[in-house]
């Protein structure tokens, strides 16, 4: 069931740091390290695009959900918007977000917005339209390092640097929960197709899962030997991916609350991570400038 299908060495020139493989129109884009991002044919791993725009490593890319455009964030600061149907930058709509005021940036379910992280533990909430700041959301925590929405849009989390993990209504930008388990940094986060259940990852080396309306921690698991860096979901519902800095990408299996499989074809750590629509296929990308992807199902 589990087997590498696909491997791209030297991909880039650098460490790649993101990935996202759209819900429309297979394709896989992954941020670099040297500053670019490129556009790859979901089946086959053939370049079709090289975007290139940023001045500083390319720390998160998103792609929005109709598939017709990319979101990038970069040490430099900038907040770009490419099309991803032309492999064009979209000058219009570069948002100066200022010195770390945004981190990780993802884009909302509906398309509208983009959410990052900041430097002083607020979610910045921007249009994508109109490419301006809309609101603050405010945890009064540390460093924002991660942030996810669920995908019935309600819901909006993030992850700090100190290990505390903030729940936010969407509609009301009201603040629902304050959830705790982690020891250390939280990098990553993911929830549940059915927007049920947040998963988050750790410098810590485990992955909890909470039950968002309840805010309780349901399971913390133990099986990477480093930091927990990536995080998805299976659109099967019934597991997730994990990727680590101990080089290792893991399936595991929701309810029985285990690892099922372990992959280690990486020669770095695990930066990003993605399922493709139907959740047959798992993508990585490392620290070694390579991207495997997997079949899962």
């Amino acid at each position: 069931m589990y087997s590498l299908v696909s491997q791209l060495k030297n991909a880039h020139e650098d460490g790649i740091w993101s990935v996202a493989w759209s819900k429309r129109g297979n394709k896989i884009v992954t941020g670099s390290v040297d500053d670019t991002l490129k556009v790859w044919a979901g089946d086959s791993l053939d370049p079709i695009h090289t975007l290139e725009g940023h001045e500083l490593g390319v720390i998160s890319a998103d792609i929005s959900p109709d598939g017709t455009n990319v979101v990038s964030t970069s040490l430099d600061s900038q907040i770009r918007f490419w099309d991803l149907l032309h492999g064009t930058r979209i000058e219009a709509k570069t948002i100066d977000a200022g010195p770390v005021e945004a981190w990780t940036g993802v884009y909302s379910p509906d398309g509208r917005h983009i959410a990052t992280g900041s430097h002083d533990g607020n979610i910045n909430i921007w249009s994508a339209e109109e490419s301006k700041l809309e609101r603050k959301l405010e945890t009064r925590g540390k460093f924002t390092m991660c942030v996810a929405y669920s995908p019935n849009g309600l819901f909006l989390a993030c992850g700090a640097e100190n290990g505390a993990i903030y729940v936010f209504d969407v509609p009301t930008g009201r603040m629902l929960h304050t959830l705790t388990g982690h020891a250390m940094c939280v990098r990553t986060m993911t929830f549940s197709p059915d927007s049920m259940l947040l998963i988050t990852g750790s410098d810590d080396k485990r992955i909890n899962i909470y039950d968002v309306n309840h805010a309780n921690c349901l399971s913390s698991l133990a099986g990477h030997q480093s930091w927990v860096l990536s995080l998805a979901f299976s659109a099967d519902t019934a597991h997730f991916a994990s990727g680590g800095s101990d080089k290792r990408a893991k399936i595991w299996d929701l309810k029985a609350r285990q690892c099922v499989q372990t992959f280690d074809d990486h020669e770095g750590q695990v930066w990003g991570l993605a399922y493709n629509d139907d959740g047959s296929r798992l993508v990585t990308v490392s620290e070694d400038r390579s991207i495997n992807i997997y079949q899962t199902g």
